[in-house]
């Protein structure tokens, strides 16, 4: 599943904007769909680890913010998620063209970095506001401008290592596993297994696959992120001490705090992404081949 291919599937041939427009539409449809039980998670991740956290489950919890906060708090840090539309335009850019040129593992590698080292501010302002407090009412700007006094660049980018342990090991699984999935429901496809005219349900189905195997594998290092991105302190911090202080609370359990969300939201987000910008791009491709 994990070996480094060039791609199993032709790569579409498609311009750069058409590939940056299929990107902005998939990112930007999976955030807004994928953003209430996004919120549900981080507020279970932010909980400390004692009995508390052990008896709130994710439908609950749910509940109880509707009433006390209304339904608007599901789509809280909407704004930054959706200000995060560029960094995943470069990803899905150069995708392709680096996966012609290099093993697909490698394309993950670059593409990714470059797409968690952009959005990383607008990530850290996000986690703030679905978080509650003070924070939910404040705008991005405000909120960036506090993060720039507080600590400088090294404010804008807090959490920049936890977030970059937990998004690029899920980018390259979750591209290699997609690529594995899609060539095997191509082949079950041209066995007459599965009906090949459905081929962006497969792509759903290949991209569901794809969330649940990363979303789970990266889980610890979402936690670590949560709790590095709310602290508010002008003492230095590192991952490493986060990590100690969430095993302390709650011992190992603990590192898959929210994992019930994010097998909900992962799986339910990759699949629209990787489904929706095969489809635009799709689109263009026939569009090109006139």
């Amino acid at each position: 599943l994990l070996v480094a291919v060039r791609g199993a599937l032709p790569v579409q041939e498609t311009f750069a904007w058409q590939r940056a427009i299929a990107g902005m539409c998939a990112y930007c449809t999976a955030t807004v769909i994928a953003s209430p039980v996004d919120v549900v998670k981080t507020r279970m991740q932010m909980l400390p680890g004692t009995g508390e956290r052990q008896e709130v489950r994710a439908l609950p919890l749910a509940l109880t913010m509707l009433k006390k906060e209304g339904w608007q708090v599901f789509f809280s840090g909407i704004g930054p998620a959706l200000a995060m539309a560029p960094a995943a335009m470069v990803q899905y850019t150069l995708m392709d063209p680096l996966r012609k040129a290099m093993p697909l593992f490698l394309a993950a590698v670059i593409a990714g970095g470059l797409d968690i080292t952009i959005k990383c501010p607008c990530d850290s302002v996000k986690t703030r506001m679905q978080g509650g407090s003070s924070a939910a009412s404040a705008s991005v700007s405000s909120l960036l401008r506090e993060a720039w006094k507080e600590n400088g660049i090294r404010g804008l980018w807090k959490g920049y290592g936890a977030t970059m342990l937990r998004d690029l090991p899920y980018l390259v699984i979750k591209w290699l596993t997609y690529t594995q999935a899609q060539s095997l429901l191509t082949a079950l496809s041209l066995s007459g297994k599965l009906d090949p005219s459905f081929s962006s349900v497969n792509n759903l189905f290949a991209g569901a696959i794809a969330g649940a195997v990363a979303a789970t594998a990266v889980t610890p290092a979402d936690v670590i992120k949560t709790r590095l991105q709310v602290l508010r302190t002008k003492q230095r911090t590192s991952a490493f001490l986060v990590f100690r202080q969430i095993v302390a609370e709650g011992r190992l359990p603990a590192l898959f705090s929210g994992l019930g969300p994010r097998l909900m939201r992962i799986p339910l987000y990759t699949a629209v992404t990787l489904a929706t910008f095969d489809f635009v791009k799709d689109v263009f491709q026939a569009a090109n081949s006139r």
